[in-house]
């Protein structure tokens, strides 16, 4: 691989966390009340609610990413008794693909950002 394309590929990471962080933002600005009252009996979601409700919008996001994280392993959470998995289960299916989604393409283009120096190393052969 070309240098180019290399940092091609570096942006294209960078700007796809730009965009599922801009949609986690978007959705925390205009549904977090909505989301946590479906899971008000979850205790992780409320604890989260009470440490981060005067962060401002930077709180809001962590909420929603936190909820993500929630949606994604909800049995670690209930076993730990953090979470209702009656809750859970009952959470709306399309906001749940949004968020598990959006979050782990985050996490998952971030990654592989942070790794295009080592991924430049491989295709070099040094």
């Amino acid at each position: 691989m070309t240098d180019f394309e290399i940092q091609l590929l570096g942006l294209l990471f960078f700007l796809v966390s730009i965009v599922s962080f801009v949609v986690l933002v978007y959705i925390s600005l205009r549904y977090l009340d909505r989301i946590e009252s479906l899971l008000s009996k979850s205790r992780f979601v409320m604890g989260n609610k009470a440490v981060y409700s005067r962060a401002g919008p930077l709180g809001r996001v962590m909420r929603i990413c936190t909820i993500a994280v929630l949606l994604m392993m909800p049995r670690v959470f209930a076993w730990r008794g953090l979470a209702d998995l009656q809750q859970v289960k009952d959470f709306p299916y399309r906001m749940r693909c949004v968020l598990v989604t959006a979050w782990g393409v985050a996490v998952i283009s971030l990654i592989a950002f942070g790794s295009i120096d080592y991924l430049e190393q491989l295709f070099r052969g040094g």
